[in-house]
């Protein structure tokens, strides 16, 4: 067995790090209310040579809905809100024509334990760069228009836009915002001095760690700040800005809270029980154990294949997961974990010995995720795990998939074009587009020395048009023909992905703008597979159910711009 003074635990850590690339990771573990690690290595910010330490800031993405759910929670034992009224009572806004019965009587639980059935089409909001569309304001409107795809309440289906719609829950009943509520009636009471909801609440001292996309020598590239931040579009699924320290304080009082609840006593977060326990299954199959959702926080009874169900590695490794301690006593982890804009997160808890582990990181999820297994590792060693996995060699594998999916995605490209399809004049596809429920308006436009480009031997398909998003300056990218009526922005290579902000749309609905004619021959319309199939978490049958989103051919831009 190691030990946490031994070596071997940080050789492992440095061994998960190092496969995939990542600028800087930091950890710790509490065991019996006490911190028992703390571990950190590499650089916050590569450029300005900065190491990170367990008081340096990251985004911790979705491992925000824990501290939005506690929040509703506070609010529900203040009489409030509740957790059972409809949210239209609140948001009347909250209509959803797929499915009126949603709307109706979607609750705040419902949202906050993803039971709704609407489907997750996250690029209808964010585009390249993980850039939001708009400011929030349409946020909820915006998101009842997302279709159904599973009946309500039958299912757990992931969906960050429900957490967002939660977020402006909380802004309307308290009349701040969500950022604001969550600092006064959590972070402030604990004393998580170093956790935030926006860049502009980052500690002056600088120790903030920046977001980087790894390319495939090795080196970094910075990226902004998230956007995601406190009165965003979905804000409430993943606005939080947290440290290593501040996180293993949270765990504490979190544990601390249920049993003050299970004694009768009133705790630090009233309600926190209810929030953790289990509200919707994740997977529907027999003799796993559990494995459940509460609100923010996941169930797993270990040994579990579900772990980071919702990660990058469950989608590389997905044939072949890591499952640690198959010959050891079960035991029942609540867990979350988070990515976004060049930042990974994995928290867990342990109720039952008061322990807990967190695993921070800053690089984004395309090329797989250290978080995941570090924590895995660390639970290994806490509990004594038997057999020990060597999850060194699935960070290895993991990297080495997620380096495969380019020159998947051009066989793909390659197989699915037809040949020898005549191009229209481009000229055709010029105008405005618009989908008034998501409120998003693309120009097409031709790109200057089109007509020469397209006279050019050298050659065959240049880029002729180009399109624009919401007329946002980077929410911008060439188009070449690809067959018929359909263009394609596939990129150069990964690395160009990476450099055009696009490392998320590595799958083949979303590089292609298919053009729809009407009964005159002339372009009305064009369609985009904003969803491609691809979610957080197991979906069955997500990408027949879900249709590429329809923008109708308009001769102006609507005031959404």
């Amino acid at each position: 067995m190691w030990s946490f003074e031994s070596p071997l635990i940080k050789e492992q850590i440095s061994r998960i790090k190092e496969a995939f690339g990542t600028p800087s990771i930091s950890c710790g573990v509490l065991h019996h209310g006490q911190v028992i690690f703390r571990h950190s290595e590499g650089y916050a910010n590569v450029q300005e040579g900065k190491k990170a330490d367990s008081d340096t800031v990251y985004l911790i993405a979705s491992c925000s809905k824990a501290f939005v759910s506690a929040t509703c929670a506070i609010l529900a034992h203040e009489g409030v809100l509740s957790w059972d009224s409809p949210v239209s009572n609140y948001l009347p806004e909250f209509v959803t024509p797929a499915d009126e019965i949603v709307g109706q009587r979607a609750t705040l639980a419902d949202l906050c334990s993803h039971g709704t059935g609407l489907a997750p089409i996250d690029h209808a909001v964010m585009g390249f760069w993980d850039e939001f569309y708009g400011d929030g304001a349409d946020q909820v409107a915006v998101s009842a228009r997302l279709p159904v795809v599973y009946d309500f309440r039958s299912r757990f289906l992931y969906n960050n836009s429900m957490m967002g719609v939660a977020g402006e829950v909380i802004r309307e009943v308290c009349g701040k915002s969500t950022g604001t509520v969550l600092k006064e009636k959590i972070l402030a009471p604990l004393g998580l001095t170093r956790t935030c909801t926006s860049a502009a609440e980052y500690p002056a001292d600088g120790n903030v760690a920046i977001g980087y996309s790894v390319l495939d020598d090795g080196s970094v590239l910075p990226l902004r700040d998230p956007h995601c931040r406190d009165g965003s579009v979905q804000a409430g699924a993943g606005f939080v800005r947290s440290t290593v320290n501040d996180m293993l304080r949270w765990a504490k009082a979190v544990m601390d809270s249920e049993k003050a609840e299970a004694r009768g006593e009133t705790p630090l977060l009233p309600g926190i029980s209810f929030t953790r326990c289990a509200h919707r299954p994740l997977v529907m199959e027999d003799g796993l154990g559990e494995n459940s959702y509460g609100m923010g926080w996941f169930r797993h009874t270990l040994p579990s294949r579900w772990l980071s169900s919702i990660g990058p590695n469950s989608k590389l490794l997905d044939d072949d997961p890591p499952v640690i301690g198959k010959n050891s006593p079960p035991r029942l982890a609540l867990a979350h974990y988070g990515e976004f804009g060049g930042f990974l997160a994995a928290f867990y808890t342990f109720p039952a010995t008061d322990s807990a582990i967190v695993v921070l990181a800053n690089s984004a999820q395309s090329r797989g995720d250290p978080t995941d297994l570090i924590a895995q590792a660390l639970c290994q060693e806490l509990f004594d795990m038997r057999p020990r996995v060597a999850l060194d060699q699935y960070a290895r594998e993991s990297a080495r998939r997620a380096g495969l999916r380019w020159s998947a995605l051009v066989r793909e490209w390659e197989a699915n074009r037809v040949p020898g399809t005549r191009m229209r004049n481009p000229a055709d596809y010029v105008g405005t587009y618009t989908n008034e429920g998501f409120k998003l308006a693309i120009r097409v436009y031709l790109l200057p020395d089109s007509a020469a480009a397209a006279r050019s031997g050298g050659n065959n398909n240049p880029e002729l048009l180009g399109f624009q998003v919401n007329g946002l300056p980077r929410q911008t990218a060439k188009l070449r023909h690809y067959h018929y009526d359909t263009w394609t922005f596939l990129p150069e290579s990964r690395d160009d992905a990476s450099r055009k902000g696009m490392e998320l749309y590595l799958a083949l609905p979303y590089v292609l703008l298919e053009f729809k004619r009407g009964h005159d021959d002339r372009v009305c319309a064009l369609e985009w597979d904003l969803q491609g199939g691809d979610c957080e978490g197991p979906a069955p049958g997500l990408d027949s159910l879900v249709k590429p989103v329809r923008f109708e051919r308009v001769s102006s831009i609507r005031s959404y711009l």
